[in-house]
């Protein structure tokens, strides 16, 4: 039996790391990886969790530095919701197309 100290521990550490996400955030970054999972409909569904999953992680990680800028006029967004779901929504995209455009100006063979 766990002795009442450690389980107040555990209790702690959760409502801890709790308090340091940004609830809005993280909301905004699922709902981005979401869109990206329904709209990838082509690929295996074991490809599309994977990059659902890094489309949420780096969406709610870009979010702070995306909520600051401003493109083409627009922004900066200044909330942490709408950041991580711009930032979510395009991070895989971006680069899955920067994947491809890459391997079409090499023929297609692999670096290194």
């Amino acid at each position: 039996m766990a002795e009442p100290s450690s389980g107040s521990l555990v209790a702690a550490a959760v409502i801890g790391a709790g308090l340091l996400v940004n609830g809005e955030a993280a909301i905004g970054a699922l709902c981005g990886g979401i869109i990206y999972f329904v709209a990838s409909a082509e690929i295996s569904i074991w490809t599309r969790m994977a990059l659902t999953f890094v489309s949420v992680v780096m969406g709610y990680i870009s979010a702070p530095m995306l909520a600051t800028v401003e493109v083409l006029g627009i922004g900066p967004l200044d909330m942490p919701g709408p950041a991580a779901f711009v930032a979510s929504s395009g991070v895989v995209t971006v680069t899955l197309a920067a994947i491809k455009a890459k391997r079409a100006t090499t023929g297609g063979q692999k670096d290194g």
